[in-house]
Parts: structure tokens; C-alpha cells; sequence
């Protein structure tokens, strides 16, 4: 973590004089003027909004440049069913000997094990009854579809990103066109920020660590609703 740049919730707040301090309480009852007036679409203002939060809440501490522009990583969200877990030392000894019985032949041994699992939605029984009634002939099509609803996903562009190579924040610009209130894109900006002090990878960008940072923002709650209502990924 960068010694230098950490968060202070009690900072310099807009056109105050230094030393002056600001509460989280009051962060959450200003302006929340939206982003939808040719003005407010500048890369000035998204510059301003970001030397905002940096200051008030870093300490003028993140460095880089913040833009406009569709993040170029993608979230895969998965939007499949519930499933069934095999439960215990029986079930999975079960599943084995259905396995087997595959591998040996006795197809109609197999599916009777393995329906019962796959009634319950268990993915690989289902997987497994659909390949043996498919090659019986028989009605395979219910479990194609059930193994197939666990395994939904999306793949989606989230809001905003950082890119720590050249240190840049990137902005959606769907969050013009929507007209998103600011509030929203402090959020967004506080939390990119966090990427910056908090070390991540992509198999964990999230890390307890940058979590109870990142749960500290302003307007966090109000900021993720709206979001998600508009489609985006969240937390």
C-alpha cells in the first residue's frame, strides 16, 4: 500500500480552506446535480469530480489521468439457477458407482442412480441422465435444459475501471447518456481510487483489505442501487 496515499473520511471538503474538515454525514447531503448538461459531459468536469474525491478523501494522494471511455475489461455475471450439491459420504459413493456403471456398460443401472440427483438438480447428474436418454431415444430434452439454466452468464462492461499500466481511470460514457446523477460518479471514481492504494489481482480484485476501504464511500448504497437498476455490474 502507498504510505502516501490513504484515506482520510475528514478531509478538505469543496472550496474549503485547508484544514477544514468535512464528515461523511455531510458528504452524503450535497449537490447531487446529474451529468446530463453539455457542461457537466466535459472531460474538465470529470477531471474536476476526480481532484474532488482525490482530495477530500486521498489527500491529494492517487496519481494518473481519469477518462471518458467503455472500460476494456468485462465482468462474466452469472445469472444460472440454484443447484443441487451432493450430500455426504452416500450420495457422492452413489454417484460414483453410477459413474462406473457407465464406463462398464449398464446404462440402465446408471440411470437409475443418477435420476434422482438429477430430479434435484444436481448439474452432473443432469449432464450425465441427458447423454444416456439421448442415446436411448428417450425424453432428454427436460435435462439439457435444466443442466443448461445452471450455467447462464453475461458478459458485461462494468461502470468504470482502473488500468494500474498507465495509472488511468476509465469511465463509462453510457453514464452521459443516462443522465447519471453525480453522487454516482463520485462513487465510481472513490472506488477506481481504491484500486490504486489497495493491492489486487484479477483472480481476487477485491480483497478484504480494499473492502473495508472501498465500504467507507460516499453514497456507496444509494450509488450501487443505481447502478445495478441501470444494468450494470456490481459488488
Amino acid at each position: 500500500m502507498n504510505d502516501a496515499a490513504y484515506i482520510n473520511l475528514e478531509n478538505v471538503p469543496d472550496g474549503s480552506t485547508p484544514g477544514s474538515t468535512i464528515s461523511l454525514a455531510q458528504v452524503n447531503t450535497e449537490n447531487t446535480s446529474c451529468l446530463s448538461t453539455d457542461s457537466c459531459l466535459s472531460t474538465e468536469a470529470l477531471t474536476n469530480s476526480f481532484n474532488i474525491v482525490n482530495q477530500r478523501f486521498f489527500q491529494g494522494g492517487i496519481t494518473g489521468a481519469i477518462i471518458w471511455q467503455v472500460p476494456k475489461g468485462m465482468v462474466s455475471i452469472n445469472k444460472g439457477s440454484p443447484c443441487y450439491s451432493l450430500n455426504g459420504s452416500t450420495e457422492e459413493l452413489t454417484f460414483e458407482q453410477a459413474t462406473l456403471a457407465i464406463k462398464q456398460g449398464q446404462a440402465d443401472k446408471a440411470l437409475a442412480l443418477l435420476t434422482p440427483f438429477a430430479d434435484k438438480g444436481h448439474p452432473d447428474s443432469e449432464l450425465l441422465v441427458c447423454h444416456i436418454l439421448k442415446r436411448q431415444h428417450g425424453e432428454w430434452q427436460g435435462y439439457a435444459k435444466a443442466y443448461n439454466d445452471h450455467f447462464i452468464t453475461e458478459m458485461m462492461a462494468p461502470a468504470a475501471c482502473y488500468y494500474p499500466d498507465t495509472q488511468t481511470i476509465a469511465i463509462h460514457p453510457h453514464l452521459h447518456r443516462r443522465g447519471a446523477p453525480m453522487f454516482v460518479l463520485r462513487y465510481l471514481i472513490y472506488h477506481e481510487c481504491c484500486h490504486q492504494i489497495i493491492d489486487s489481482s484479477e483472480s481476487e480484485p477485491h480483497t478484504p483489505l480494499f473492502m473495508e476501504y472501498e465500504e467507507k464511500a460516499p453514497f456507496r448504497e444509494k450509488a450501487l442501487s443505481w447502478l445495478s437498476k441501470e444494468g450494470f455490474p456490481t459488488l
